[in-house]
C-alpha cells in the first residue's frame, strides 16, 4: 500500500479523523507553550491555542455516538469466555467509557451554546470516568504483561524449554507494550482537568501527543491492534 492510499484510508474512519485531530490538538498545546518559552509573538502563542480549542471541540463531533459504539463492545465483551478476569475488565472499561462519550456530548452541546450550561463543570465531570476508565485499561495491560512474563516456558518438539529473558517476552507483544504507553501517557491529564495534579501545559502537550501518537498507529497497523478491547 504507497502513502497516499494509507492516508486516504486512514482518514476515511472517523476514528482516524478524530486521533488526527486529538494529534493537531496536544500538538499545538506543546507548541504553544515551546513557542512562548522561546519568546514567540503574542498573536503566534494565539494562534496555537486557538488551535488547540477548535481541535478539541472537533474531536467532540467526531466522537457523536460513540457511547453506542462503547455499549455494542460491551455486549461483544461479555461473550468473552476463555478469560473470566480479562472480560470484566473489557466490560467494565467499555461502560464507563458509555458515561464518559454521554457525558463528552454534553459538553460538546455546553461548548456550542445548544444548552445553557457551563462546559468546564462537564468536561470536570467526564475526567472522572476517564480516570476511572484508564484504572481499568492499565489494570488489563497489567494483567496482559504477568500473564505474559509468567507463562510457562515454551518447548520445541519435546526438547528443553526455551527460556526468554523478561524483554524478549515483551516484544512478543508490542501491541500491548503500545497500549501501555498510550494508557500510562493519558493517566496524569484527567486528574490535570481536576485540578488534583497541575501540570503546565507543555507537558500535557507533550503527553498527550505521546499518546495520541500511541493511539493512531493501530490504525494505520492493524496488527498493533489490542485484542480483545
Amino acid at each position: 500500500m504507497d502513502v497516499v492510499t494509507a492516508i486516504v484510508k486512514y482518514n476515511q474512519q472517523t476514528l482516524g479523523r478524530d486521533k488526527l485531530c486529538r494529534t493537531i490538538q496536544y500538538g499545538s498545546r506543546l507548541s504553544g507553550y515551546l513557542l512562548e518559552k522561546a519568546g514567540a509573538s503574542k498573536d503566534l502563542i494565539q494562534n496555537a491555542k486557538n488551535l488547540d480549542k477548535h481541535a478539541s471541540t472537533s474531536r467532540k463531533i467526531f466522537r457523536l455516538g460513540k457511547s453506542l459504539d462503547m455499549y455494542i463492545g460491551f455486549v461483544k465483551a461479555s461473550s468473552i469466555s476463555h478469560d473470566n478476569v480479562l472480560r470484566v475488565l473489557i466490560m467494565c472499561r467499555r461502560m464507563t467509557y458509555v458515561v464518559y462519550y454521554l457525558i463528552d456530548h454534553m459538553t460538546w452541546a455546553a461548548r456550542v451554546g445548544l444548552i445553557k450550561s457551563d462546559p468546564k463543570s462537564w468536561s470536570k465531570f467526564q475526567a472522572k470516568f476517564w480516570i476511572i476508565a484508564l484504572v481499568f485499561s492499565l489494570l488489563r495491560n497489567i494483567y496482559d504483561l504477568m500473564n505474559l512474563l509468567f507463562a510457562p516456558k515454551e518447548k520445541v518438539d519435546g526438547e528443553k524449554a526455551i527460556q526468554k529473558s523478561p524483554a524478549q517476552k515483551v516484544m512478543q507483544r508490542p501491541d500491548m507494550v503500545l497500549d501501555l504507553v498510550k494508557n500510562s501517557a493519558d493517566f496524569l491529564l484527567p486528574f490535570n482537568v481536576l485540578g488534583i495534579v497541575q501540570l503546565n501545559t507543555g507537558t500535557s502537550g507533550l503527553l498527550g501527543l505521546i499518546s495520541s501518537i500511541a493511539g493512531s498507529l493501530p490504525i494505520w497497523y492493524p496488527d498493533l491492534k489490542l485484542k480483545p478491547s
